[in-house]
């Protein structure tokens, strides 16, 4: 039995509330109370509830009320407004809709663009050889012995036979891969000495090896800029820099293309901008452009970048992609080529492992605080998987190579120089096409002149870009540019008529429309490498001409 001067008055004698109600809500506090107190924890709540409602029991019965609302509230599923009951089906009915139910295509088709993949040639063996089979449109279409000029294993040193044996062995012995990213179980031993090697030979600090070389100036520039950081850019940069810089999120500007005076106007301007804000932080700079330009094949003026860059307190950010194993006596890029050294003048440079030197992969190339840092800010490097052993090895192996005998270096540039003097010397070429690739890039580039593009489409660089931004900036579905569409086609009738009747592969440059962010113009390119003859280039040469000027000249 209680006593019932145990159990505590609930409510204060201040207050006139019944007796009865006193009395039955002590005795069920109480009990509420010893029960409560048998939970482990408890006390501390009890000591919370003390000490809050501070004399004033109104406030904890607000709370436990609040508390219950919370609970229902929380437990009970709330029906949307002017939601109408369903009706309760049986499982055949279910079973009949499911049948009937046609889902919506993921991507509508669209019959007018259709024929970009039945041109896209499939190779029978390896991609890399100067002579293959391929077939196009499904199988439909079967071509033999053709003269392959859209490899970008431009040194072909990686078909040597010692190295493709090396690669064997490396097999045999690490297996193909852990297929893990670089920081966990990714790396082997092979892959630190690729990127010794490759600080060894570019004349860097440090390097920091990567799986994919398109995703790496994605992941390196957000790991280095922020909001409220400054981007200065060429207008030319290929995509994968462009959505690299929206990834970051800084504030960006375009220069005009390889024009300095414009380089340097917009960094005064924003150098005055900057003095009159009164920034409570510095922001990181960046002058972003390409050794060699993908789109256009021209090279970037290094030493007035450098001279810019340290005038106004920049970092220089290079992609070379298509300039490493090119340009320079042995190969070593942009900074051999214009003969300055690349820790001094570079503060960040991109590199491709899948085009000249003939493995797969990227790398990047700097000191060794930027080094650092990316091992545990860059994305590409933190979750993408590494290497295969065997296409570090090889890498390794084919920089070697370089380093001891650059003849393969010296054919390339004589034979870029030679095609390059076959499209540019032909006056009769030069009445429809523009070559806008330098005489060293070892990738062709050529584009309708803007007269012909007039004459032919009624459209210009600018008025396909403005309608390009509208159809984006509007969210059009339906994306569809007639002029780009019409020009991309007489391209590829070039690109047909080349292999139909010449036995020749060239290519149109592949283009994502929606994704570009900057003006540009369909173009052709055509790849040379060291292991070519130059008559082998001559009679591809006249069986192109040949395409163009069927083709353009309208006969």
């Amino acid at each position: 039995m209680i006593d019932s001067a145990d159990v505590p008055e609930v409510l204060p004698s201040s207050i006139p509330v019944p007796s009865a109600v006193v009395s039955t809500a002590s005795y069920l506090w109480f009990y509420f109370i010893t029960f409560f107190k048998m939970i482990p924890g408890a006390h501390y709540v009890i000591d919370y509830v003390k000490k809050s409602h501070q004399d004033d029991p109104y406030r904890t019965f607000v709370e436990v009320l609040l508390i219950l609302y919370s609970i229902v509230y929380f437990l009970s599923k709330p029906k949307k407004k002017g939601a109408v009951d369903q009706p309760k089906l049986s499982e055949k009915e279910i079973d009949n809709l499911i049948e009937e139910w046609e889902p919506e295509p993921i991507v509508i088709p669209d019959e007018r663009t259709e024929w970009r993949l039945a041109k896209i040639p499939v190779v029978e063996g390896s991609g890399a050889d100067n002579v293959i089979n391929i077939t196009r449109n499904d199988g439909n279409e079967a071509y033999s012995s053709v003269f392959n000029l859209c490899s970008f294993n431009f040194l072909q040193i990686s078909r040597d036979p010692a190295v493709v044996k090396l690669a064997k062995e490396i097999i045999r012995n690490y297996g193909v891969g852990s297929c893990g990213p670089a920081g966990f179980y990714g790396n082997e031993d092979v892959h630190y000495n690729l990127e010794h090697d490759l600080a060894s030979f570019f004349g860097t600090e440090n390097s920091v090896l990567y799986g994919q070389d398109f995703c790496i100036a994605s992941s390196v520039i957000p790991a280095f800029t922020k909001r409220g950081d400054v981007i200065v850019a060429d207008d030319k940069i290929s995509v994968s820099a462009q959505n690299a810089l929206q990834l970051g999120r800084p504030t960006v500007y375009y220069y005009k293309h390889n024009d300095m005076a414009s380089l340097e106007n917009l960094l005064h301007e924003l150098d005055e901008a900057e003095k009159k804000e009164k920034l409570p932080a510095i922001p990181r700079k960046f002058i972003v452009t390409e050794g060699l330009f993908h789109r256009t094949g021209e090279i970037a003026p290094l030493p007035e970048l450098v001279q810019l860059k340290r005038k106004y307190k920049y970092r220089l950010f290079v992609d070379e992609t298509f300039s490493i194993g090119v340009l320079g006596a042995t190969g070593r890029g942009l900074t051999e080529y214009f003969n300055m050294e690349r820790a001094t003048s570079i503060d960040i440079t991109v590199g491709s492992l899948a085009t000249a030197i003939g493995s797969s992969g990227g790398f990047v190339l700097g000191d060794n605080v930027m080094a650092r840092h990316q091992r545990i800010g860059s994305n590409a490097y933190c979750f993408s998987a590494s290497l295969p052993p065997y296409a570090v090895r090889t890498a390794s192996a084919v920089l070697q190579i370089m380093d001891a005998d650059n003849s393969s270096v010296t054919k390339l540039r004589h034979l870029s120089n030679t095609l390059f003097e076959l499209f540019h010397g032909d006056k009769d070429l030069m009445q429809y096409i523009e070559v806008t690739s330098h005489r060293d890039s070892s990738v062709l580039h050529f584009q309708l002149t803007a007269e012909q593009r007039k004459l032919k489409f009624n459209s210009s660089i600018e008025s396909v870009f403005q309608e390009s931004q509208y159809q984006q900036q509007h969210c059009i579905s339906d994306y569809y540019l007639e002029a780009w569409e019409e020009e991309e086609l007489l391209l590829q009738r070039i690109v047909d008529s080349a292999l139909q009747d010449a036995n020749v592969l060239i290519s149109r440059d592949t283009v994502v429309l929606k994704q570009e962010t900057l003006p540009l113009t369909p173009n052709i390119s055509i790849c040379c490498n060291s292991s070519m003859e130059e008559s082998q280039l001559l009679d591809a040469y006249n069986g192109i001409r040949s395409a163009v000027i069927k083709h353009c000249s309208g006969s």
